[in-house]
């Protein structure tokens, strides 16, 4: 298994010639090990230039979340509020990227996963559709046994007929809608009424996998059988309860 550890995120150059496109924003509470497992898997998208800065919007972690942001040269904003009061801090701070992408912590971004978030821009961007695309990655699970593979393939039939990803997937959306979401959206609502406030949208998933890590204390990240329900009905949106989170 590859290290998964925090490294500092290094200065972005450019792919093929791109000027830098994307703020990430990863909101926490408490996340030590998970942001500095994420953060690890975002150095080689800003060597390559797509990753403009990095931007841990906190909850009033009381572990070392805020370390290890500052460690990876991330800007840090506080914000006690939920998902998208959070979301919407850090899009306040953020220096005018033409992209945004929102991941959680303790979600590895596994390959080229730059090169593909790249390519969906430039096409989207080419057919005048940027501001009414939205993107996330293929949901998958460091763990083995049946329940982690129903995950996944619940999540995959669950976007292909209802189009909503999960938290978990990442979300990957132009600046001005993301904006405007976040000054709509509830301050303690959770991830799906982030996306119910960007509202209707041509919706993608890219052919890279955001894969959520079992937590180090031996205990695991695949949902349970409530977790597969949320999972199965993530389509309908508001109508399934919202992880606050």
């Amino acid at each position: 298994m590859r290290d998964r550890a925090a490294t500092s995120i290094p200065v972005a150059r450019s792919l093929q010639g791109s000027v830098a496109m994307l703020s990430v924003v990863v909101p926490t509470r408490n996340s030590e090990e998970g942001l500095a497992r994420t953060l690890s898997s975002l150095v080689s998208g800003a060597a390559e230039g797509v990753v403009r800065e990095v931007i841990v919007a906190d909850a009033g972690s009381t572990d070392g979340t805020r370390i290890v942001a500052d460690a990876a040269g991330c800007t840090l904003v506080e914000a006690e509020a939920g998902w998208c009061g959070r979301v919407a801090a850090a899009v306040g701070v953020a220096r005018r990227a033409p992209w945004f992408m929102v991941l959680p912590p303790n979600v590895f971004l596994d390959g080229e996963w730059f090169r593909e978030g790249a390519s969906f821009i430039d096409r989207v961007e080419r057919s005048g559709r940027g501001a009414a695309t939205i993107a996330s990655f293929r949901l998958a699970y460091d763990e083995f046994g049946w329940r982690a593979r129903l995950a996944e393939r619940l999540q995959a039939a669950a976007q292909g007929l209802f189009g909503a990803p999960l938290r978990e997937q990442g979300l990957l959306v132009a600046a001005e809608p993301l904006r405007r979401a976040a000054r709509a959206a509830p301050p303690q609502g959770g991830h799906v009424a982030l996306l119910s406030a960007i509202g209707r949208c041509d919706r993608r998933i890219l052919r890279a996998d955001a894969v959520v890590l079992p937590p180090s204390d031996g205990g695991t990240a695949v949902p349970s059988l409530r977790g597969l329900v949320r999972i199965a009905l993530a389509g309908l949106g508001p109508a399934v309860a919202d992880e606050r989170g």
